[in-house]
């Protein structure tokens, strides 16, 4: 926690309690933090305060050592009356809490300590049982579940485990089946995970305090009471907490090593920090609300950190994914492309082996590579090796021992931890590329490295060797292998017509039913293209035939002429013209209409009233699922208000391409169409 001063916790506490306080309850943990091979820290709360004490020992019979008074850290909720310098938990300022729905407050709950044990003098590469006391009445542990063990000695030979996670923080089903296959995995595989890195976005949707108990440490209580979790600060914990000041609560739920308290250089910032851990250096970046310029403060410190960095191994984590087409594109976006235009040539420069990240709810494993800087990213020239990474397929990844610059690295994306997964598009610099929900599990021993994909179901999807011996020359394939760009692969699409060519139409489009030629792309006078499409004597039902769903979600920018008063409608569970499922915007009747078209017979589901302008841009989006429809609908210039409204339905729609209704004699124009897939 930034800028904490040790104090005398008897004193602080009488400051805080009457002599008749009964004791708290415990709300949080106990979970571990911070561990070196002599030291860790055990974290706590109390709903209600408490006199803290941890024991520990050697066996659960046996917590001979005790920490307590000084060496406890205590942190309070706001509304506690408690002496100035006692650091607070994080409570939101009034003027952004105003803006913020009464139940999405991030701040501490009332009532609410924080302790932090200072445990010293461990003996490496030991296991100790722990308890922790209000006083002498026990809140947890002192049995064979609660247990931490120190690290080796920095430069003990490796062999360690790690679990990896992203974008988890749900608090839903997809979560706990991650959560609980890495856990029937390390208990077949009798090697539990030592340490546990997240990349951020573990707790949805604003990383509130309340969010981070649910959906993070409540749920990974298990693990956590064992097991230190490494985190990066993803964009959802950035909504209440700020890298620049080092506020909010996920700085309050973590300890990590500001003033290299675990090896590397110092920080002086939670944001971002490193660690060794045997022979590996961990370095942690803030890809969210940080400057990424290669010249500012974190840029600068990383390349301190590495020039001194002492190991055999070198893996860098955040949570922004410096390649990926999953639900982000980073080609596209400005986060993305500045870690890896920015901050890939320093890790690379240093002979970074391995890059962990998030936010890209999908699994992403590249080829081993280097010198990808471009936008956007092309594979020629940058591999290194094309094979698939395997020691029993096509051969191990193979690097120089020890950390030699410009030899490759690999780059996973482990977004895929509990959020709904999604893919865009085919990143060229990856070897595989899997939507299903999942965690990865490293196994670094000696000059080995295996990482291993393990889905929601705890089956194994991937595998990759990096092994690092002798003295390796890099070679730079000019062509190498390339996955396969299969439009029926992606989840999530998005089509713009800037590249075709005003006149033509779009590939991809079919006529299902009216004029086959009545599609085609026009410029717009600020050299945008969009879809013009025009029904003539009969009705025009057009679709997009290789993108085709039963559960899906679906944008689109429409925009309606001043001379079309019948409106226009959005198209699926099509099977022929006279079975299909439509949702249309009629300005004649000034409503939204949900219907199903059964043997050419309309049944309408539901009317919802809403003003439908002309010569403006509209967004209408639409999430069909087995059992109702989401509709949302908005003029660009917000003239009339957002319509929003779910609907349940009785069965559910066949699976079908998705595209666009026209009724006779009426035309409309499209700026883009957006897809999501959620059949899988």
């Amino acid at each position: 926690m930034t800028n904490l001063r040790l104090f005398s916790l008897a004193l602080a506490l009488a400051t805080i309690l009457p002599a008749w306080a009964s004791a708290g309850s415990l709300a949080r943990g106990p979970y571990l933090q911070q561990a070196t091979s002599n030291s860790i820290v055990v974290v706590w709360r109390t709903k209600g305060v408490s006199t803290p004490v941890l024991r520990y020992g050697n066996s659960p019979d046996a917590l001979t050592e005790e920490v307590s008074g000084d060496s406890v850290i205590l942190r309070v909720s706001a509304d506690i009356n408690a002496a100035t310098n006692i650091p607070r938990l994080y409570k939101e300022p009034a003027d952004e809490i105003d803006q913020r729905e009464a139940d999405h407050d991030p701040s501490t709950a009332a009532n609410t300590y924080q302790f932090e044990a200072q445990v010293s003098g461990l003996q490496p590469d030991s296991k100790y049982y722990y308890a922790i006391y209000d006083n002498n009445q026990p809140l947890a542990g002192g049995d064979e579940n609660h247990y931490f063990v120190s690290h080796p000695r920095i430069g003990s030979s490796t062999d360690m485990r790690l679990w990896v996670v992203g974008d988890s923080g749900t608090g839903e089903i997809e979560q706990a089946m991650v959560h609980d296959a890495m856990r029937a995995y390390v208990s077949r595989t009798g090697r539990s995970v030592d340490h546990y890195i997240h990349v951020g976005d573990m707790a949805y949707s604003d990383g509130t305090d309340r969010e981070f108990q649910d959906n993070f440490f409540a749920p990974y209580q298990t693990t956590l009471r064992n097991t230190v979790c490494w985190p990066a600060m993803g964009n959802h914990e950035g909504h209440t907490s700020r890298g620049i000041s080092g506020i909010g609560p996920y700085y309050d739920a973590y300890v990590v090593p500001t003033r290299a308290e675990a090896g590397g250089v110092a920080s002086g910032t939670e944001a971002y920090y490193s660690f060794d851990i045997e022979e590996v250096h961990f370095t942690c970046l803030d890809s969210h609300d940080l400057d990424r310029s290669p010249d500012a403060a974190m840029a600068q410190w990383l390349r301190a950190d590495l020039e001194q960095a002492n190991a055999k191994w070198l893996v860098a984590f955040w949570h922004h994914p410096p390649y990926t087409k999953g639900s982000h594109d980073s080609d596209r976006e400005q986060q993305l492309a500045e870690m890896r235009e920015n901050f890939m040539p320093i890790l690379e420069s240093s002979g970074v082996d391995l890059t962990l990240t998030g936010h890209s709810h999908i699994y992403e494993r590249s080829m081993l590579m280097d010198g990808a800087y471009d936008t956007p990213t092309t594979a020629k020239g940058v591999i290194l090796d094309d094979g698939d990474g395997r020691i029993g397929g096509d051969g191990a990844y193979r690097k120089s021992k020890g950390l030699r610059p410009h030899e490759g690295s690999v780059s996973i994306v482990s977004g895929h931890g509990g959020a709904g997964i999604s893919r865009q598009g085919t990143m060229p610099v990856m070897r595989e590329i899997i939507i299903e929900h999942g965690s990865v599990i490293l196994d670094i021993e000696g000059d080995t490295l295996t990482g291993t994909m393990l889905n929601k179901q705890g089956q194994i999807r991937d595998v990759f060797n990096i092994v690092k011996r002798g003295r390796v020359r890099p070679v730079r394939i000019k062509n190498p292998w390339q996955p396969i760009h299969d439009i029926s692969l992606l989840t999530e699409l998005l089509l713009e017509f800037n590249d075709v060519a005003p006149g033509s139409a779009p590939e991809g489009w079919r006529v299902v039913s009216g004029n086959p030629s009545s599609l085609a792309v026009t410029a717009e006078p600020n050299g945008e293209n969009l879809l013009r499409a025009e029904a003539n004597a009969e009705p025009l039902l057009a679709q997009y035939a290789q993108f085709d769903s039963s559960a899906f979600e679906f944008e689109t920018g429409i925009r309606l002429p001043p001379e079309n008063e019948k409106g226009a409608g959005l198209l699926f569970g099509y099977r022929d013209p006279r079975n299909f499922g439509r949702i249309y915007l009629d300005p004649a009747a000034s409503v939204i209409r949900v219907s199903r078209f059964v043997d050419g017979s309309e049944n309408i589901i539901t009317e919802e009233a809403a003003q439908i302008p002309s010569g403006l841009w509209l967004k209408f989006e639409i999430q069909v699922t087995d059992v109702d429809i989401e509709v949302q609908f908005q003029d660009e210039a917000e003239q009339t208000r957002e319509i929003e409204f779910t609907i349940g339905i009785d069965s559910p729609f066949p699976k079908s391409p998705i595209g666009f209704y026209l009724p006779p004699d009426s035309s409309a124009e499209f700026l883009y169409f957006e897809f999501q897939d959620n059949d899988r």
